[in-house]
Formats: structure tokens, sequence, C-alpha cells
């Protein structure tokens, strides 16, 4: 995504530029790029071999370049003087650009924390499902589609002097005890005004009430508490983690469940009831937190990602390719496309979702259990808890990633000091509920209100799960000829 934050330490980020051009170097100057994930040998080595095993890929860069900086010092003596000379030499231009970069970075950090700090007013808003809900998650869409919202960022002035940012909303399920709840937290008042009468409007048979925030009153102890945290982010089979292409392809919605039909309860399967299920079966002294945390997207990289996606898929399907010429079509160029069943279904998907107002989302998870009593299988049925969303006819899933997911080998977290620190990390973020903008800037991802439905929605009457929390009856008006 053009708008995706970039989080890591510089040498890894780094790692990508240094293995591609040794792949250069190796393969002769032919090291692609194209498809975002076609690679050298080298690159490939460093990245499965040495990454794959938990081992830092800039330490064992840094590793493999240091002795060769040693061995060009000792065969050239003269080496240190001209690479310092020639750091003084572009120091004049690169040290004002640099320092200029510095600068304007940290006063973005400065303004837009400033505005959040001073302009926002929390609330936490926390949603009571009633015995029956007949509607679809077709009628969450609407309310998702209703809060893409343009506020504070109408001109450069209030972007870049006044800090402003646009309006973000975090939906959230959270379990304590096995006691499952529903919340949408907004930053502002005028915004919770917009919540309420949207849900109002397609679920009038909730209740919604403002609550204290159960992840601020939540005190995290080290001695008495024990952790599981990350995030989740779509992944495609063959396809470049973090890369444009991911967005481009749907997971499994309410409609390929066929929920948008309205059957009857009795007919319904709701792949939320799974959730549901997993967050109901914890321990009285365990926490489970799922935050989704989403605002409008307004740039036009989404759509163009998916045109380009649907266009390789008709090549692909194409009977008879034939040589690219300027100027000349897709049909010219390939011959009439013949597509799959499996091909109609997966372009069918996408333009769907593609006529919608897109979304930019960010999911984090949270699981909480006393110190020594972290279950292994219980906090893998978490990290895994978006599994039946999954959609390999698509070829994308939502997968468990950073933070505790990735320690993996003894020698990546000694005596579980990374462990603790991104504990600690991860809860000061999901407490700001702060993925798009600074201290906490995050991965995320772009995707329609249909998606967004999908993963959070009232559920129907057929989720039975026991932990989920609902009201004794619906709420209905007085008849208004009553008597005074």
């Amino acid at each position: 995504m053009a708008e995706e934050a970039h989080k890591g330490s510089l040498i890894d980020s780094l790692f990508e530029k240094a293995a591609h051009s040794i792949d250069n170097l190796i393969s002769g100057g032919h090291g692609g790029h194209g498809s975002g994930h076609e690679h050298g040998f080298f690159h490939e080595f460093v990245e499965d071999q040495i990454g794959g095993r938990g081992i830092s890929r800039g330490t064992f860069l840094c590793a493999l370049f240091l002795p060769l900086l040693v061995a060009v010092t000792l065969l050239i003596p003269e080496f240190p003087r001209l690479m310092l000379g020639w750091i003084a030499f572009v120091f004049p231009v690169a040290g004002p650009i640099a320092f200029g970069y510095g600068f304007w970075t940290s006063w973005i950090w400065y303004v837009q924390s400033n505005f959040i700090f001073t302009r926002t007013r929390p609330v936490l808003l926390e949603v009571k499902m009633p015995q029956e809900i007949t509607k679809s998650p077709r009628a969450m869409e609407q309310v998702f589609t209703n809060l893409w919202i343009r506020m504070s960022t109408t001109t450069v002035i209030d972007q870049y002097w006044g800090g402003g940012v646009l309006p973000y909303f975090s939906f959230e399920i959270a379990s304590f005890g096995g006691q499952v709840h529903f919340y949408i937290w907004s930053s502002r008042d005028i915004l919770k005004n917009i919540i309420e009468t949207n849900m109002y409007a397609q679920y009038p048979e909730v209740e919604i009430v403002e609550v204290d925030d159960y992840a601020v009153r939540f005190h995290y102890d080290h001695h008495e508490h024990q952790a599981f945290v990350g995030d989740y982010a779509p992944e495609g089979y063959g396809i470049a983690k973090h890369s444009e292409r991911v967005n481009a392809y749907p997971i499994k919605t309410y409609v390929d469940f066929e929920l948008d039909k309205d059957p009857k309860e009795e007919f319904k399967v709701d792949p939320l009831s799974s959730v549901l299920e997993v967050l109901s079966a914890l321990n009285p002294n365990e926490q489970a937190w799922i935050q989704i945390v989403i605002r409008g997207h307004f740039g036009k990289g989404w759509k163009e990602a998916i045109l380009e996606e649907i266009k390789k898929i008709r090549r692909e399907a194409s009977l008879n390719p034939g040589k690219e010429e300027a100027g000349e079509d897709d049909e010219k160029k390939y011959g009439f496309p013949r597509p799959t069943w499996r091909e109609t279904e997966l372009i069918r998907s996408m333009e769907r979702n593609m006529s919608k107002l897109p979304f930019d989302y960010g999911m984090r998870m949270v699981y909480l259990a006393p110190r020594g009593k972290l279950r292994g299988g219980e906090y893998s049925a978490i990290r895994w808890i978006w599994r039946p969303y999954g959609n390999p006819n698509f070829q994308v899933y939502i997968r468990p990633r950073h933070a505790h997911n990735d320690f993996d080998w003894p020698w990546q977290d000694f005596r579980g000091i990374r462990e603790e620190h991104e504990t600690h990390r991860y809860l000061d973020a999901y407490r700001r509920r702060q993925v798009f903008y600074a201290p906490w800037k995050a991965w995320w991802n772009t995707t329609s209100p249909e998606v967004l439905a999908t993963l959070w929605h009232p559920p129907s009457s057929t989720v039975q799960a026991p932990g989920l929390q609902r009201i004794p009856s619906s709420k209905a008006e007085p008849p208004p000829n009553l008597p005074l």
C-alpha cells in the first residue's frame, strides 16, 4: 500500500536492498522485482535459511560484510581515508537533506500527537445484543459505509500545521473469563452520535451504553500476569507479505456464506459463531481482546491494485496468448479470455468489493492469563481465530503476525526480555487504539466494508456461544395513543 507504515529496525529495512544488490552481482544484473516475490539465490538463502531460523538478517549481513571491510582495509591501506573523504565530500549536500527529512518527520509526529491528545475525547460504547437479530451482516455493512468520513484534513494547513488526522474507530470483541462483549471505540463526541444513529438505524433492537475502558482499567503486572500479543494480517498464497497485491483479494465474506440472502435462522452459517465459541472457552481468570481499527481510505492505489490483478487473471485465462505490442488491448494481445469457474468467481468477488468505499484497517490480539498458566492450546486458538474466513480459492486468509508470533527459536528471546517488551508495547498501542498515527504506527491493509461487516457484526440468534452476553428482550416504544 502506498500509505502503509513501515516499522522495524533500519538494518532489517536495508536488507532487501543489500540482498538484491548481491543478487544482481550473482545473476549478472538480472535480479527481478516484477512479481514482488521473485528473488535471486542470495535473497532466498538469507530469507529462508537464515531468517527462517530466527536469526536476524541484519545481524547476518553485518557479520558477513564487516570481515570483508576489514579484508579490504588490510589489502588497501588507503581505503578508510578514501571512504572518509567521500563522506566529507557528500555531507554538505546529504547532511541538510537528512536533517530536513528528520525534522519534518519529527514535526509531523509532534503535531499529530498533539492533535490527538488535545482534540479527542475517547469514548467506549458497549453494544448489547438482544435475543433476536434477524438482519444479515449487510446491515452492518451500511453502518461501516457511513463511517467513511473525512474531517480535520481539508487543507495542508489542517494537516501539516494543525496536525489533523482522519477519524478512526475501533471495533472490538473482548472476553473476560469466557463472557463475551462487543465494543465500539470512538475518538470524538460528535462521532459517538454518528455511531449510535447508524447502529440504531440498522439494528433498533440493540442497546448501546457508554462504559469504562476495560483496557485502560486493566493493570498489567509482570509478576502476576502473562500475555500473548500480536497482529492479524491478510496474507496470500504466493503473494509477498505486506504486498499491495494482497489487498486486491478478498477473504471469504458473508456473501460467500449466503447470509446476504437472509435465509431462515436454521439455515444460517455465521462464521462469527466459531470466533465467539473460542472466546467463550476462556477460564475465569483469563482475558482475550481483539480490536479492528479502521478509517476511510481516500487514495486510489487500492482500486488500481485490484484492476491490475484482474488483468493478470484475464491474461492467464487466455487461450491464445499473442505478442505484446504497443497500443493493443488485452484481447488483441492475448486472445479473448476463457476463465475457469474459480477465476470467474474470483473476478466477480474482486469487482464486487471494488465497487464499495474502501477502508484502511489494522487488527490486534491480546490474550492474558495468570503467570505460569498461559495455555498453549488457547492462545493457538486465538491466534488462528479467523481461520473460517480464509479463502484458499481466492488466495487470501487472515493469519497471526509480529510480536510474540515471531518467537519460534530459543535464541530469539534471551530470558524473556523481548517478550515482556512486546507485551508492554502492544498493551499501550491497544489502549490508544492506534494503528495509523504516532506513537504506534503499524502495518495496515485496505479492504471494503463488506469484509469489515463479516469480521464484526451483531450475531444472529443462531449463534449460541455460551459466553455471549445478550439482553433479556428487545426494546419497544410504548404506543403513541396512550392516555395522559
